[in-house]
């Protein structure tokens, strides 16, 4: 097998007149976590079952180890873990009989497909819920169970489709720690999710998608860096500030501040590139009037700021320029 485990090549995918994915193109190498981000209707979920084989281009390719996905796609498929977005496991089978039925599926002799399931089932802890029908089990099992179906035959590529969506806190860390213990095993792993910081998270790089169109590609920390959207300074005052001291106060800090996020009285949230000069000032009118500060958080931007911002880019009709893997990007906004 040839070529690196993932290359997707200017990927057009219509639906009638409706276009999901727009010459859509990136790759993803060996032993790497690629995150897909978007908007819904962004064409992640595309993209993802074009990965898997799933469905039928309408023009470019996309190349597993050199294979094409979808011509090949009996070959891909042994090589590519699946867990879709949607619980996909038979409800009147117990965990243990899915996983032998998938192994089987997957080429595994009926020994091959028993011992797998074995294994994977040690893996993502659910020893205990081996004989459990998959239809009985919580959304937090479930969504475990899924994943397991996607590692029974050991695949080279995992894509994962929204794998913590409406999972609790414990269970979503769980399944992230699984993750990333897969990753050093030197597996490739593709994820797409609604969750901003948990793709920001175990990401080395990241995919954003805008009506099907790629706005972005890259390593995560480097889109704060393009942005520049400077600091985000937490300040909370001893008591809330009098109407018209605020008033004044809004037009003294007003050039350091390039947006307020909240204001409520005792407390201030703000986004500056200059927070030491900004505190400056703030400190000298407060004590001038009597308050004084009891608090002080100063911070990066989010990752949902950051992505937030880059959707307001991502809108405009005009177009806009981004950097991809250090490269000038021209991308439209449609």
């Amino acid at each position: 097998m040839d070529g690196p485990p993932i290359l997707v090549d200017h990927l057009l995918k219509k639906y009638g007149r409706l276009i999901a994915v727009k010459h859509l193109s990136f790759k993803a190498g060996e032993g790497e976590i690629l995150g897909i981000l978007g908007p819904n209707g962004a064409g992640k979920t595309t993209t993802l079952r074009a990965i898997a084989g799933a469905l039928k281009p309408t023009m470019g390719r996309v190349l597993v180890y050199g294979m094409n996905s979808y011509k090949e796609s009996s070959r891909v498929k042994r090589i590519i873990g699946v867990m879709p977005e949607v619980p996909s496991l038979f409800p009147e089978l117990t965990v243990r009989e899915n996983l032998e039925f998938l192994g089987k599926v997957y080429g595994l002799s009926r020994l091959e497909a028993r011992k797998a399931a074995e294994q994977t089932i040690d893996l993502m802890g659910l020893t205990d819920y081996v004989e459990v029908r998959y239809g009985h089990l919580s959304k937090g099992l479930k969504r475990r169970a899924d994943m397991s179906g996607a590692l029974v035959h050991d695949p080279r590529i995992i894509v994962l489709d929204e794998p913590t969506a409406g999972l609790d806190v414990f269970s979503a860390s769980r399944l992230r720690s699984i993750i990333r213990e897969l990753m050093k095993t030197g597996k490739t792993i593709i994820i797409s999710s609604h969750y901003i910081d948990e793709i920001m998270e175990l990401s080395k790089r990241v995919v954003i998608l805008y009506k099907g169109t790629k706005v972005y590609e890259g390593e995560p920390r480097r889109l704060r860096d393009i942005l520049d959207l400077g600091k985000r300074v937490k300040v909370v005052f001893d008591r809330e500030l009098d109407e018209s001291f605020w008033s004044a106060l809004k037009d003294k800090i007003s050039s350091y501040i390039d947006d307020t996020l909240l204001f409520t009285g005792d407390y201030l949230e703000v986004y500056t590139k200059d927070p030491l000069h900004l505190l400056d000032v703030l400190k000298e009118s407060l004590e001038g009037n009597g308050y004084s500060i009891v608090d002080i958080d100063i911070l990066p931007p989010s990752w949902e700021d950051v992505f937030k911002r880059y959707m307001i880019e991502a809108r405009d009709p005009t177009g806009f320029t981004f950097k991809s893997e250090g490269k000038p990007c021209s991308c439209g906004a449609g």
